[in-house]
């Protein structure tokens, strides 16, 4: 199976977007050399930025993703989706058609009401985005809007999102809080642009070359599972939802507003969200946790092979300031249900998300690696 050497983690297509809190490729690896070959079909229920896909690809083995939010289902598709080459020609002479009209002076912000560009309307815009910067935002978008070609525009759509923080007055992408940065103008054109020529570098890079089946599906997990069939998954692996630990939410806002998704159904539907455990007791909180778990890891049971395995990546939980020992809670599920305990790894996790969390840095987490089998 295929290394890296090197530990780096943004090979291929990994960095082509920043995503919280993600396991790196090589953690994905160690389990792939452990519990499975090439042939096998892997599937992770909560894909994120989509790591495991890409690594299965670059592994020869067919994937399936899963994640609600609408900017990981992006990301994901988006790295790994197959590009033809007809379709890397498409993305070029987009890239050509924007340096063209940045020469020509056709994206002058003095020619914002001549080409007709609405900028979209959305709380707080103006304290997040400078006028210069929203206009070019929207005529970006504007242009891949328009385009035919869903892989090229899923890729053009992944580039777009990646850029707004830089371009926003937001202080960092794990900082939200804003600052006046002064971002002159053709910043949004320069920064899309760059963007798009670093991902045309990967895509003709000889890993592009390695063909695998690979399927992300935007929606409820649960809901997903239920439309897969019984005993088709060889390996599961993921990083699902932590009780009440990071606010997706906000390091996707502003992305969501510009893409023009509504947060908040997404918001309310995540499993341990944040915002609507805040509101709840303790007892409460975790008990819905693991009602929700318990129903998708039945048909993760369902959907995967007997005997087959399963790696979950989980941290710690926080409510009302207690600590939830996430591998008791997992394990609590497994005694209901198909899978046994294998084993359990833990480590001190760090405190990766200390400036969007600040009320929990200083709460005593772990982050368990829990490895199951299913025994159904």
């Amino acid at each position: 199976m295929i290394t890296n050497s090197q530990h780096k983690t943004t090979y291929y297509t990994h960095g082509f977007h920043p995503y919280p809190a993600k396991f790196t490729p090589q953690i994905v690896n160690k389990f792939f050399n452990l519990y499975c070959k090439k042939g096998f079909s892997i599937l992770d229920p909560f894909c994120g930025s989509g790591t495991t896909l890409v690594e299965g690809i670059l592994n020869g083995m067919s994937s399936v993703g899963i994640d609600l939010n609408p900017i990981a289902y992006i990301i994901s598709k988006a790295k790994s989706n197959h590009y033809t080459n007809s379709e890397i020609q498409l993305i070029k002479d987009f890239i050509s058609d924007i340096k063209s009209k940045i020469n020509n002076g056709l994206f002058s912000n003095n020619n914002h009401n001549k080409n007709g560009i609405e900028i979209p309307d959305f709380p707080n815009r103006d304290h997040w985005f400078q006028k210069n910067v929203s206009y070019e935002l929207a005529t970006i978008k504007n242009i891949i809007d328009a385009s035919q070609n869903e892989n090229v525009k899923t890729l053009l759509y992944c580039a777009f999102s990646k850029i707004i923080v830089k371009v926003s007055n937001q202080d960092s992408e794990v900082r939200y809080t804003a600052k006046n940065k002064k971002h002159p103008d053709g910043i949004v054109y320069s920064s899309f642009v760059d963007t798009v020529s670093g991902y045309l570098m990967v895509l003709n890079s000889k890993e592009h070359s390695i063909i695998a089946k690979s399927e992300v599906h935007n929606g409820d997990t649960f809901e997903v599972l239920k439309t897969l069939p019984e005993n088709n998954f060889d390996f599961i692996i993921t990083s699902p939802p932590y009780i009440n630990t990071f606010d997706y939410y906000l390091y996707h806002k502003q992305r969501m507003f510009w893409l023009g998704y509504d947060h908040r159904p997404v918001r309310q539907k995540e499993i341990g969200n944040h915002h609507r455990i805040d509101t709840k007791k303790f007892e409460i909180a975790k008990a819905e946790y693991i009602e929700s778990m318990t129903q998708i890891m039945n048909e993760l049971s369902r959907v995967s092979k007997p005997n087959s395995y399963f790696v979950m990546i989980i941290g710690d939980g926080i409510v009302e300031g207690t600590t939830i020992d996430m591998s008791q809670v997992i394990t609590e599920i497994c005694e209901r249900g198909n899978y046994s305990v294998e084993n359990i790894e833990s480590v001190n996790l760090s405190d990766i998300t200390r400036s969007f969390n600040k009320k929990f840095s200083n709460a005593p987490k772990k982050e368990h690696t829990i490895t199951l089998k299913n025994i159904k």
